[in-house]
């Protein structure tokens, strides 16, 4: 009996885990599909005009995903696992016309590679999570601020570029030959900059969200992240576009299938281990 008890602790745990999980993923996605629009609006807002183009798509991400962000954070399972499938046909959808040369959704690879990747993922932990109110339950009021800021950090640092590049207004009308004209630079020192503080700190404070948790359900969640963190390393620096960041692979693909699977399961087994040595009292009295 207490070792079927300890195994459904064990499991208890693991749903805890998923069920934050499931809350923090969805409402940084959320908030990751707004920033495209954030970065629109910044530069209309100093320019006067729009600088970059905003997809149609775009906008269906961003309606859609802020509706998932909603329904979590009213505590609307149903609905926010049928709105992540949702999302995930649209991806599907949108990759198959452009696969087909659909020039309405002539987009980047890449603009369409990962959003599936990260639909698929935030659909999934929504599904096999308990109820999502038992996950903002867990989070308590501290993690619910922590995770809005983390939000609000995602999508308020894409108006970094429009508002701190630099800006080159139009030739006069009058102009004989205004040639090639820039309208807007920015350095690449700077853009890497600004995406790795974004990264940085919102990473920063998505572990501050799930610190308040109970030990037993945090370090499950760590390992989580970890492995996640773990999966989106492999890809970036083993595979080549759409997912990963070179136009030619890096690796071979024997290494890329290691990296894909061993590093994740290295990492998750690594995880395991430590939660089941932090269950060991740190001291044990001998009696004789």
């Amino acid at each position: 009996m207490a070792v079927t008890d300890d195994r459904l602790s064990v499991r208890a745990r693991w749903a805890d885990a998923v069920a934050v999980l499931a809350v923090v993923v969805a409402v940084i996605l959320g908030a990751r599909q707004l920033r495209p629009l954030a970065a629109a609006g910044a530069f209309l807002a100093r320019t006067g005009e729009m600088v970059v183009a905003v997809p149609a798509s775009t906008w269906v991400r961003a309606a859609v995903w802020a509706a998932i962000s909603g329904a979590v954070l009213l505590r609307w399972r149903i609905a926010a696992v049928l709105g992540a499938w949702a999302a995930v046909s649209y991806e599907i959808v949108v990759a198959a016309l452009r696969i087909n040369g659909g020039r309405r959704y002539g987009l980047p690879l890449d603009l369409l590679a990962w959003p599936l990747l990260l639909a698929v993922t935030a659909a999934l932990l929504l599904s096999v999570s308990t109820p999502v109110r038992h996950g903002l339950d867990l989070l308590g009021r501290r993690g619910r601020w922590l995770l809005a800021g983390a939000a609000t950090v995602t999508t308020l640092t894409a108006t970094a570029i429009p508002l701190l590049g630099e800006y080159h207004r139009p030739p006069p009308e009058d102009s004989i030959d205004p040639g090639f004209n820039i309208v807007f630079s920015v350095a690449s020192r700077l853009a890497s900059a600004v995406a790795g503080v974004t990264f940085t700190v919102v990473l920063i404070l998505v572990v501050a969200t799930v610190s308040w948790l109970d030990r037993s359900v945090r370090a499950r969640v760590y390992t989580l992240i970890a492995t996640g963190a773990a999966v989106f390393t492999g890809i970036q620096s083993g595979l080549p576009l759409p997912f990963g960041m070179s136009t030619v692979p890096a690796l071979s693909r024997p290494a890329q299938a290691v990296l894909l699977v061993v590093g994740p399961c290295l990492v998750f087994g690594a995880g395991l281990l430590l939660i089941r040595f932090s269950r060991r009292p740190a001291f044990q009295t001998w009696s004789g």
